[in-house]
């Protein structure tokens, strides 16, 4: 075990030097004195020396150890004093010193059983804690101080311990081994006892009088709280987790004695599993930006897990009824009245109608087929009963989920209302419900384009870009598109804008956050984003090489229209547009981050699944063409050589659509876009950022 290997080479070995005479230092040290002696030349004799002795030769590739893997031994320290009272100290102080001293020498250190050169290393690094005692030293009573994220994490596990909990901890990596299940079954016991619906009520509540809602975007800012100094950091409430349980129990209990205790004792279990058993919270927003190969993926899941667990997914209400009139429209009255038993118009009026019903109450509404009878006169009572039927579960929802990752048994994102009798209906919350009027009518009508030897995905696609496109033109937005070959090699481009200043590509993609991404499978969200982010780069970057290289490109549309666009030294701007939101994959500094381990590590994967196997050979061969990419726009380009993909974007629909809102040309369009592009508060929420940097 990696600790224990270190605590022995630490216990080995002790400095041979003292701080009380430094002319003798120096000389044990071979430190030439001639013009004199001082602590910092002594200080950084060591560092010098502790580099040395762990810089590794282009031949010593045996038995690395990976410092990412050295470093992730603090963690179990802290772990190890919270739940056993194991002293940490004297190896943090050392550990502080190796990180401090080789920030740049490589990502390997040699093995332990290098025993000449980890002597050094040991010695060198106690004679800097005894020269310089201030610097790393540490005190056991400052240990949640300095290390916050992890004693927290350690405190939430000691009362998973103490609720029948076994533990486990391999690679500095605490497991659950038993218990956990229980405890998340007395958490459902307490949800199921006080109400699905008291509980709802009691969060948004929370939430509004934390001023979390914004009236401006119609939604809750859940988001994360990381910060540069990052002690006065506490576990936060799971709201996603609790919510989603919440609505297996769609009912008010009046009669529970002392609600406000269960309610409390309800928060203090969800915080506890959360935060020990899957410990995604980033507590400094730090760990947001220097991310590597090596730690991508196990970042890239903590971002899955805290969108599922912490948060919603969210949608403008109006944003949504305009996303479903639109991507339906080439839906020809019959087929779609065949598929649902009703017209789009009488869809969209009950649309437009439960929002405004909710649009006052951030509460759970109530529905009655009555009331939507008397205010759509117009509309027979048959197709509204035929409505709301298929926009509501007909049975229980969420059935099955319980633990906190499980996103699998999540059915809820399937219909936006609950049914609770044959014509009384719940409507959560507006901008909760919102993304799920879409899937409640894709559904049936993908069975009827199915009978009709039909992809109804792959023409909703299509819509998409001409839905953003009649979208734009409203807005006074000029674009081009089409196809170009040039050098025998042909392309596509999806959308393309010019303004002044810059060029902005937008190529779109259909590909989803699977639900197996959502609930932590690290496969599965690299092949996702693979299938977002990166092809859509790739497309974009093809068309970059050429603006650069070539000065300009010519694209032919479909109807053989033929624009000649010029790149005259503009910025370009590259966005990957997905009609769905992933959350916080598509903050710019992670889309960023994302990119860069692209280029310098290869993914591979144990499954013996075919079509697994057959996804990663693909991923191969992408981030081939993605790193030739690189090295070109890296010669072309002097600002990419500095801040690689810096204008690289991952957006979904209902984000640019806000960016559309608020622009009248061309330029307005480029200059409201670029709003965030400087800013970054570290919420890896985009409406949070966009609200902060276009509010006037």
């Amino acid at each position: 075990m990696l600790l224990e290997d270190f605590k022995n080479t630490v216990d080995n070995y002790t400095t041979t030097i003292s701080p009380e005479d430094i002319e003798q230092t120096c000389e044990l040290l071979d430190i030439d004195i001639t013009n004199g002696y001082s602590r910092s030349l002594v200080t950084d004799k060591l560092y010098e020396n502790i580099r040395s002795a762990l810089t590794l030769g282009n031949d010593e590739q045996i038995d690395k150890i990976a410092i990412a893997n050295l470093l992730k031994i603090e963690s179990e320290l802290i772990y190890r004093y919270v739940l056993y009272d194991e002293d940490p100290i004297v190896y943090l102080n050392v550990l502080r010193v190796i990180q401090d001293s080789c920030r740049r020498i490589g990502n390997f250190f040699p093995p332990f059983s290098d025993k000449k050169n980890w002597k050094r290393v040991i010695e060198n690094g106690k004679g800097f804690n005894s020269f310089s005692p201030s610097t790393f030293s540490k005190d056991i009573r400052n240990l949640r101080r300095d290390y916050p994220k992890d004693y927290d994490i350690a405190t939430s596990v000691k009362e998973l311990i103490n609720n029948g909990c076994e533990i486990e901890i391999i690679d500095s990596k605490i497991n659950i081994k038993s218990g956990l299940e229980a405890i998340v079954a007395e958490v459902n016991e307490k949800v199921k006892k006080i109400g699905g619906i008291v509980l709802i009520k009691s969060l948004f509540n929370y939430l509004n009088q934390n001023k979390k809602y914004s009236e401006r975007f119609e939604r809750y800012f859940i988001t994360r709280e990381a910060r540069g100094i990052s002690y006065d950091q506490r576990p936060q409430i799971p709201f996603g987790f609790l919510l989603n349980m919440s609505l297996k129990y769609p009912y008010e209990n009046s009669k529970v004695q002392k609600p406000q205790k269960l309610f409390d004792e309800i928060i203090c279990l969800a915080r506890i599993i959360s935060n020990g058993a899957y410990g995604v919270q980033h507590y400094n927003f730090w760990e947001f930006h220097f991310q590597s190969g090596e730690t991508i993926i196990k970042f890239c899941t903590d971002i899955a897990l805290w969108d599922s667990m912490f948060s919603l997914p969210q949608c403008r209400p109006s944003s949504a009824l305009e996303i479903c009139d639109n991507l339906f429209s080439f839906i020809s009255e019959n087929d779609f009245q065949v598929a649902l038993g009703f017209t789009k118009k009488e869809f969209l009026s009950v649309f437009q109608e439960l929002n405004q019903m909710s649009k006052d109450s951030h509460n759970p509404t109530l529905v009655y087929q009555s009331t939507l009878c008397k205010t759509l006169k117009q509309i027979e009572k048959g197709k509204i009963i035929k409505i709301l039927d298929i926009l509501a579960h007909q049975n229980k929802v969420n059935e099955n989920y319980l633990l906190p990752s499980d996103y699998f048994s999540i059915d809820f994102g399937q219909r936006p209302l609950m049914k609770l009798g044959p014509t009384k209906f719940l409507l959560i919350n507006s901008s909760w419900c919102a993304p799920n009027y879409f899937e409640a009518v894709a559904t049936p009508l993908r069975k009827q384009f199915k009978l009709q030897k039909k992809d109804l995905d792959k023409d909703l696609g299509l819509q998409l870009e001409t839905f953003l496109q009649t979208k734009m033109i409203t807005k006074g937005i000029t674009f081009s598109k089409g196809d170009y070959d040039v050098d025998g090699n042909h392309g596509e481009c999806d959308l393309l804008i010019e303004t002044d200043k810059a060029i902005i590509l937008i190529e779109f993609k259909k590909k989803v956050l699977t639900r197996k991404s959502k609930s932590g499978i690290d496969i599965n969200i690299l092949l996702d984003l693979s299938d977002s982010i990166l092809a859509a780069q790739l497309q974009a970057g093809r068309t970059e090489i050429i603006l650069r290289e070539k000065g300009n490109i010519t694209l032919k549309n479909k109807n053989g229209k033929v624009t000649e666009v010029y790149f005259n030294d503009k910025i370009i701007e590259r966005v990957a547009l997905t009609q769905l939101e992933f959350g916080g994959f598509q903050d710019r500094g992670i889309t960023n981050q994302f990119l860069n381990s692209l280029l310098t590590h290869t993914f591979g994967t144990y499954s013996s699944d075919k079509n697994v196997i057959e996804k990663f050979n693909k991923l191969e061969e992408k981030q081939k063409i993605w790193v030739d990419q690189f090295n070109k726009l890296y010669a072309l380009d002097k600002g990419f050589a500095h801040y690689p993909y810096f204008n690289c974007w991952f957006m979904s629909l209902p984000q640019l659509m806000e960016v559309i809102n608020l622009s009248v040309d061309n330029n307005s369009f480029y200059e409201t876009f670029r709003k965030t592009k400087h800013v970054s508060l570290n919420t890896l929420d985009w409406y949070r950022e966009f609200d902060v940097s276009t509010h006037e």
